[in-house]
């Protein structure tokens, strides 16, 4: 919120604004460069960031599907069923039709990929230190202020769906 300088020191709120804005993008390129990188989470096998993140989603619920996860993800059906078919095939989660629907397809993970599960768990241990250390005041502010950004990329994309034509996010 813009107020006079007195508040907010020798910046102004332009300033403001500039540094926030490239401290952004310097915190996106280098969580960007990190998930490029697959690492070993307990089996002996490399398996990407993304990849981990599938199998933790999936250990956290009861009725894991492919529309769930790309909705909690933030990514596309396509991309969440490629790599969950990958990582089945690599025998970490396994496949089961619905009961009363065999379209819907239900994830679980194997032994294999509730190991690799808890070493994305452990892997995250030092975010979990950093968050630890917050007041519940300032973690509800960085909550508020990752969902306004998140709010905001996703204009960004339905703006970029539209003046692309694209039927749909990509």
């Amino acid at each position: 919120m813009k107020g006079d300088n007195a508040a907010m020191g020798t910046r102004d709120f332009k300033q403001l604004e500039d540094e926030a804005t490239s401290v952004f993008f310097r915190l996106l390129n280098k969580m960007l460069w990190g998930r490029k990188y697959p690492r070993d989470y307990g089996t002996g096998e490399l398996l990407s960031m993304p990849e981990g993140e599938i199998l933790e989603q999936i250990g956290d619920r009861e009725k894991a599907t492919v529309t769930l996860l790309a909705d909690e993800l933030g990514v596309s059906k396509a991309a969440v069923s490629t790599m969950t078919s990958r990582l089945a095939s690599k025998g970490y989660l396994r496949k089961t039709s619905g009961k009363n629907n065999n379209k819907i397809k239900y994830l679980s993970l194997t032994a294999k990929g509730e190991r690799a599960r808890q070493g994305v768990k452990s892997y995250r241990t030092r975010l979990y230190a950093y968050l630890d250390a917050l007041s519940e005041a300032d973690l509800e502010g960085h909550i508020k202020s990752l969902e306004r950004m998140e709010a905001f990329i996703d204009d960004l994309h339905a703006q970029l769906i539209i003046d692309l034509g694209l039927k749909r996010h990509p």
